[in-house]
């Protein structure tokens, strides 16, 4: 289980909430892979990948539109998460192993999203709010 409270925040709010979402979505798959609910499973990975989508959609529009100057490299960053995790639900649909997700989602995943929140996010959100207002 990953604690929202331990993840560092950034001045631009909707990042945090955002983050709080994610969270929310991959703690909720910890009972779905302890019942070995495939079903559930493959509907909640649905639903995290779909999010994390727009998650790094909209990060990268509110960049964009303030002319973030570390756009690119951010959003290489997203985009190799994003391929990431899709290699990962990808190999556990072939074979059905819970601890593929397991080691992904609660060590692979909660390690990573505190390092770019507490570096990436961190400036990005304060650029954002020195264009936008926080």
């Amino acid at each position: 289980m990953i604690d929202s409270t331990k993840l560092p925040k950034v001045a631009f709010g909707e990042m945090n909430d955002v983050h709080n979402e994610e969270v929310v979505l991959i703690n909720g798959l910890e009972s779905l892979l302890h019942d070995n609910d495939i079903t559930g499973i493959e509907n909640q990975l649905d639903r995290i990948f779909q999010h994390t989508i727009e998650h790094f959609q909209n990060e990268q529009r509110h960049m964009q539109e303030v002319g973030f100057p570390a756009y690119i490299m951010h959003k290489t960053e997203h985009d190799r998460v994003l391929n990431e995790m899709q290699l990962t639900v990808m190999d556990w649909r072939t074979r059905k192993d819970n601890e593929i997700l397991n080691t992904y989602f609660f060590s692979t995943i909660p390690a990573w999203l505190a390092q770019h929140i507490a570096s990436m996010d961190t400036i990005t959100a304060q650029f954002i709010c020195m264009h936008k207002g926080c």
